[in-house]
């Protein structure tokens, strides 16, 4: 049975499996190779997932969910209709999808997969995208950091090749920047650094808050479907941007039309915060590193946004050296990740291929410093040490005649420790001795699955206590993720055989609203006709109206009236 790698996206995912000495692409129901990470559910209550989801995102804007990766592990409830879903289930209904095409594409049954999450993402993060992958009936046992999974399909297409190269991952939500290091078929990462807050979604922003100051507009005060058209022209304008020097944005709101051109330089004023965001975690993994860029042999690009010129002249412009563009922004982590998987198959044409990772954040507890009596962390397993680790810190008590602590687990690199990742704690007893005694070793143990094991030996007494830190149900309790499972279950999803034409239709309606005049009344009467036709079942009758359907849309996006 196969084991396939995906690369759940911000904006949109991939699915891929490696089969005869190669990454095999898995197209979707609609022939796609890119699922938009985009979840609707339609009036009778049906739920759509990928290109017709994100069709919907103007003309159902209340009842459709997208972005909902930068989330992931937090508390937070997605609404849909009168219906609320966590991140970690609108992501899972995703991996079902992506699920259900490669068992098709495949032949065969599909259950274990490897899934590529960003390299900054903390505990909370990781563990919720094992959730979703639980509640999508897909077994997880191994994660892959983004990153990493360029590297992996970097190095495939190259032989890998000896050298040491920086691999900037600037996806739709999230930034990660590796430090790698290749030999003799052994990849090891060095250092990452990232921010899980940036991405292409904020020049998206950009754009819409330069639209909107030309033409007046009060975002906030707008209706939720004018806000979508907004935002939906604003990342058609990021894209033309991306092969053109120039672009026109036209929303219709109302009755009125409003409009804005934009060229490469004006975006690089209206984002320049953006791009001094892209330079602080290269600086840093640098810095960590202790690298300079001469020590860089390639700067390898991947992610949607590092398709913009403009996001590659920065890089450029920071490092002194042109990026490698060679390989696919866009699926080179699904690639990265299938490969992967065959690795832990251990497939035999990759019997040879070794890759370490890294702990991306620090580990460590909350200890008392007794000159300002306010707690601090002391970091016991800090960022960027290769997995597994194990280290060990001798500890004294913080005041005399003390027999008993509170150990206190965090993940994070600030000093004040609830500013950081709390894992749990663990509670010891001692015999009383003097503070500036030895009192008890903390060890922690990390491995590349995730698990924490934490284990304290008492010195005077030999007594020894231990906690395993293994967060599989991600923000959800045993009890919620079993009800979650049972929730999605219980969900109708758009038949694999029905898609298109739903697809057609949500296509229709999004271009009906954005449309006015003679063009919305052209797009009203042949999607009736359309209707008509599926309404009345016959093949012929379908085709001839999906056709009309689709010839008139084309001709109003390529040459509006």
């Amino acid at each position: 049975m196969a084991i396939i790698g995906i690369d759940l996206g911000t904006t949109n995912s991939l699915v891929t499996c490696y089969r005869d000495g190669k990454t095999e692409m898995i197209r979707n129901s609609l022939g796609e190779l890119l699922t938009p990470s985009v979840v609707s559910e339609d009036e009778n209550g049906e739920i759509l997932i990928g290109s017709i989801a994100k069709e919907r995102l103007i003309s159902h804007p209340g009842k459709t969910a997208s972005e909902f990766k930068r989330s992931m592990g937090l508390r937070t409830a997605v609404r849909l209709g009168d219906k609320e879903y966590s991140p970690e289930e609108l992501s899972a209904l995703v991996l079902k999808k992506l699920r259900e095409d490669a068992e098709k594409a495949l032949g065969e049954p599909v259950d274990e997969a490897v899934i590529s999450v960003p390299a900054y993402f903390d505990d909370n993060g990781r563990s919720a995208t094992k959730l979703a992958a639980r509640l999508a009936g897909l077994k997880c046992d191994r994660l892959v950091n983004e990153p990493s999974a360029a590297a992996l399909c970097y190095q495939a297409e190259h032989g890998f090749e000896d050298g040491t190269f920086m691999i900037v991952d600037f996806g739709g939500g999230t930034l990660d920047v590796s430090l790698v290091d290749s030999f003799d078929s052994v990849i090891e990462i060095l250092a990452v650094a990232g921010d899980n807050k940036l991405g292409g979604k904020d020049f998206n922003e950009a754009i819409v808050r330069f639209f909107c100051k030309r033409n007046e507009l009060f975002y906030d005060s707008l209706m939720p479907d004018a806000k979508a058209a907004i935002y939906k022209s604003a990342e058609n304008c990021k894209i033309a941007l991306t092969t053109a020097p120039a672009a026109f944005m036209s929303v219709n709101i109302g009755d009125k039309q409003y409009s804005a051109a934009l060229d490469n330089n004006r975006l690089i004023a209206e984002a320049a915060e953006i791009f001094e965001r892209v330079g602080t975690p290269v600086r840093k993994v640098l810095k960590d590193a202790k690298m300079s860029i001469d020590n860089i042999d390639e700067i390898i690009l991947v992610g949607g946004s590092c398709r913009m010129p403009t996001v590659r002249a920065y890089i450029e412009q920071l490092t002194g050296k042109k990026p490698c563009t060679d390989i696919n922004p866009d699926t080179a982590i699904a690639a990265g990740a299938g490969i992967f998987a065959a690795i832990k198959d251990r497939n035999d044409r990759l019997r040879d291929v070794v890759m370490t990772d890294i702990c991306p954040f620090s580990l460590g507890i909350s200890v008392l410093n007794t000159d300002t009596n306010e707690d601090v962390m002391s970091f016991i397993i800090e960022r960027n040490t290769v997995l597994p680790s194990s280290r060990t810190e001798c500890y004294c008590p913080a005041h005399e005649k003390q027999t008993r602590s509170v150990i206190k687990l965090y993940q994070g690199e600030r000093i004040d420790p609830k500013k950081n990742l709390f894992l749990g704690e663990l509670e010891i007893t001692y015999p009383p001795c003097d503070p500036d005694t030895p009192c008890f070793n903390v060890k922690m143990t990390y491995d590349i699955n995730g698990i924490l094991i934490v284990d304290v030996d008492v010195i005077a007494t030999g007594k020894h206590y231990s906690r395993v830190i293994l967060k599989q149900n991600g923000s959800m309790s045993s009890a919620e993720a079993e009800a979650a499972v049972n929730r999605l279950q219980s969900l109708v999803i758009t038949p694999a055989d029905r898609e298109e034409n739903r697809l057609l239709i949500a296509r229709a309606e999004r271009m009906y609203e954005e449309s006015l005049s003679a063009a919305r009344h052209m797009i009203g009467e042949c999607l009736g006709y359309f209707k008509a036709a599926l309404a009345n079942g016959k093949g012929r009758e379908i085709r001839d109206a999906s056709r009309r359907l689709t010839e008139l849309l084309d001709r109003i996006e390529n040459e509006p009236l």
